[in-house]
């Protein structure tokens, strides 16, 4: 209640109070923060860097110097003598002046280097108080900033409804000094305190008061902010990147200053895309669009989908609506979940008997056509038909101009304006290949190229090929990341397959429905075999080996008949524990590229297996901890390199319910959960929790295969 003018001053008070709280919060200052943690996290890991460097590095700068002295002194790491000033070093006995002010500069430059190059690199499951502090830093940012504008914007309009009448009733005067006051003034004065007193300006003063309060005191559980962290890693490091200027320094180096100017001044419009672009990704889809028709060839796991999905985006964005996607025929399923889950595109199937009504809803709606190489041979694209954008996944394999699917591929290539052609594949190590589809995309700079070129300039070949071709590797851009990356590949099956999987479901064969997705027997007829067999021709062109697990002995026959040659003794019950190891000791040492197939329950537990840095499991377990422990067996102590896991998964099938019943989200399978007891415990259900669970799974199966037969006969044919 103000009653008087001292109650006014200290409401006035209060209200600075409240305006100085609120001051303290902007962007401007949660980012400060940020990036001095981030400051000090490269200070410290610059520290352990050079405490991991021995002396002998200064001779890489400084030729002749007393090393053995300084070890012989106590000196045995960088770290050791980064604070010892040229007095203190030549009280060290043989070294004198000339040894060292050198040994003291090239000892700075070595620390400065370090410090600038320092990379902190943030483990979920090994976190320090500082890697908590910063989450939580970045986490409180994108809680409390829109919290904190709406309390701006209330505060604001609260100080400009009762300031003025706060100053008028500082002018109250005592009972003597009212007597001369004239009768307008006494009026205003008592509007004033009435004003004041409006229980709608209280309740609004209580409401600003509890929202600074809940700012103020805003916390965060931590196991929260990890799987926080887990689940939106990329959107951390955008964030870390926007802020401090992170960004890897190779990830251009093969690239000319004006093209790099010139791509990063292009502006993406990522209205309608509900994915969170990596800088690297970011830049890859600018200089699609920049160039119009590009090669790009990011090692696999960069998102190279991603990157043509906001190329799309921004393009139809523009009224360039008309976009057309053609891909193996495994991933067709893993474009539509990706384009109707990141942006609002709508998706169409130009695939089976209903191909030509699909390609006419996409020509009267707009959207992405998702189609395979075969079947564009069947697409009759005349000239009143519109088609702005054409990507080609897997573009290697229009590698040969006298196949009638690379003629089709060609045709598409020139009506569309914007075209991105994607491999995996180092094609640079395949100059013909390479040089065949860069003439499809930039006939002019296909012309230049030449194998004396490549082999003996290649920094020449480099500048060549920089407007057409962008290649990143994954040491190149993620090494901040955690080392393991969990990557669900969505495919159908194949026509004999979906036949034996109906027959299973109907006869209530749980087994028999878990590996029907590998009973087409050939790469042609199975697109999981067709996905395996590229993600390990993939790996092997990438120097990686490959780690196969799967509950069934007849699916890993299946998967060894086609990598006779790169693959090794199967892991399975019947094979000895003596045996196991041997076999592990024989891939480890084998060539990159080499295939270690394992049955799950038999290689899952037990055994170290981080010469392989590709995992691929063949299907869901019913128990998710299996597959946890079998990716530990290459994701453990002792692996040097980032891992990338496959899950090989089948649409409209019991891959889809398992999942689900799991209660797993289908494009992340949480590894850092093994933490929490809790989850430890719901990891290992009891027998009977299985059970129930395969009933179910078993019973909800039938039900949709049920709907579906029905579905289609009351269709029309």
């Amino acid at each position: 209640m103000i009653r008087n003018k001292r109650d006014a001053k200290r409401l006035e008070s209060e209200l600075n109070r409240i305006q100085e709280s609120i001051n303290r919060f902007s962007e401007e200052s949660f980012n400060q923060k940020i990036h001095d943690l981030w400051e000090k996290m490269k200070i410290i890991e610059g520290k352990e860097k050079l405490k991991a460097m021995p002396m002998d590095v200064i001779s890489t700068l400084e030729k002749g110097m007393p090393i053995n002295l300084l070890v012989n002194n106590g000196f045995r790491t960088i770290y050791d003598i980064v604070d010892q000033e040229p007095a203190d070093l030549m009280r060290i006995d043989g070294i004198g002046e000339k040894s060292a002010y050198p040994i003291y500069d090239a000892v700075s430059k070595i620390k400065e280097s370090v410090y600038q190059q320092a990379t902190p690199r943030i483990n979920p499951d090994n976190l320090s108080k500082d890697d908590i502090e910063f989450l939580e830093s970045i986490y409180k940012k994108w809680e409390l900033l829109k919290v904190i504008e709406a309390l701006k914007v209330d505060f604001e309009q609260l100080n400009k409804a009762i300031g003025p009448d706060i100053e008028t009733v500082k002018k109250q005067k005592g009972f003597i000094g009212s007597l001369f006051q004239s009768k307008s003034e006494k009026e205003k004065m008592k509007s004033a305190f009435k004003n004041l007193n409006q229980e709608k300006y209280k309740e609004n003063l209580h409401n600003i008061k509890e929202q600074l309060d809940y700012i103020l005191h805003f916390t965060v559980n931590r196991d929260e902010l990890i799987q926080h962290f887990v689940e939106e890693n990329a959107s951390y490091y955008t964030e870390i990147e926007k802020i401090t200027g992170f960004v890897q320094v190779e990830l251009h180096e093969n690239l000319p200053t004006e093209i790099v100017e010139a791509v990063n001044h292009y502006r993406l419009d990522t209205r309608d895309l509900d994915v969170t672009l990596r800088h690297y990704q970011e830049f890859g889809a600018k200089y699609a669009l920049y160039f119009k028709r590009t090669l790009l060839g990011d090692e696999m796991g960069l998102g190279k989908t991603i990157q043509a999905l906001a190329m799309v985006n921004h393009l139809s964005q523009d009224n360039q609506k008309y976009a057309m996607v053609v891909c193996p025929l495994s991933v067709v399923a893993n474009w539509k979940r990706e384009i109707d889950q990141r942006s609002k595109l709508k998706t169409f199937i130009f695939h089976g008997n209903n191909r030509d009504a699909e390609f006419a809803k996409w020509q009267a709606s707009t959207g992405v056509l998702i189609t395979t190489y075969e079947q564009t041979l069947r697409m009759d694209f005349e000239d009143e038909h519109h088609l702005d954008t054409l990507i080609v996944d897997e573009a290697h394999y229009v590698k040969n101009p006298e196949a009638k699917r690379s003629q089709s591929i060609y045709k598409l290539a020139g009506i569309a304006e914007y075209v991105l052609f994607m491999s995996g594949t180092p094609l640079e190590n395949r100059l013909e290949e390479m040089k065949q589809l860069i003439s499809i995309l930039q006939p002019d700079i296909a012309e230049k190229l030449s194998q004396e070129l490549h082999l003996l300039q290649p920094n020449e070949f480099k500048q060549v090929v920089a407007p057409v071709y962008l290649r990143r590797n994954r040491k190149d851009v993620l090494s901040e990341l955690p080392e393991l990356e969990i990557i669900p590949q969505w495919m159908d099956f194949g026509e004999k397959e979906e036949r034996y999987y109906h027959q299973a479901v109907m006869e209530g064969k749980l087994m028999a429905m878990r590996r029907a997705a590998w009973q087409g027997g050939s790469p042609e007829h199975s697109p999981k075999l067709e996905k395996l067999l590229d993600i390990c021709e993939a790996a092997a062109e990438n120097g990686h080996k490959v780690l196969v697990f799967s509950f069934f002995k007849d699916v890993i026959h299946t998967i060894q008949q086609y990598l006779k040659g790169r693959t090794f003794e199967a892991i399975t019950g019947d094979v000895p524990n003596a045996r196991r190891q041997e076999i592990i000791d024989e891939f480890t040492k084998a060539r990159p590229g080499s295939v270690l197939i394992s049955q799950i329950t038999a290689g899952g537990v037990g055994l170290n297996i981080q010469a392989a840095n590709i995992v691929i499991l063949c299907e869901p377990q019913w128990k998710p901890s299996i597959e946890e422990q079998a990716i530990s067996r290459a994701y453990r102590m002792g692996q040097s390199r980032n891992v990338i896991v496959y899950r090989l998964l089948t649409e409209e099938s019991i891959d889809v319910t398992m999942l689900e019943v799991l209660g797993e989200k289908s494009n992340l399978f949480d590894l850092y959960a093994r933490e929490s007891d809790v989850a430890s415990l719901a990891l290992n259900d009891q027998e009977e929790a299985e059970e129930s669970v395969k009933q179910k799974v078993l019973k909800l199966e039938k039900e949709r295969v049920q709907r579906n037969i029905e579905d289609s006969l009351k269709s029309p044919l």
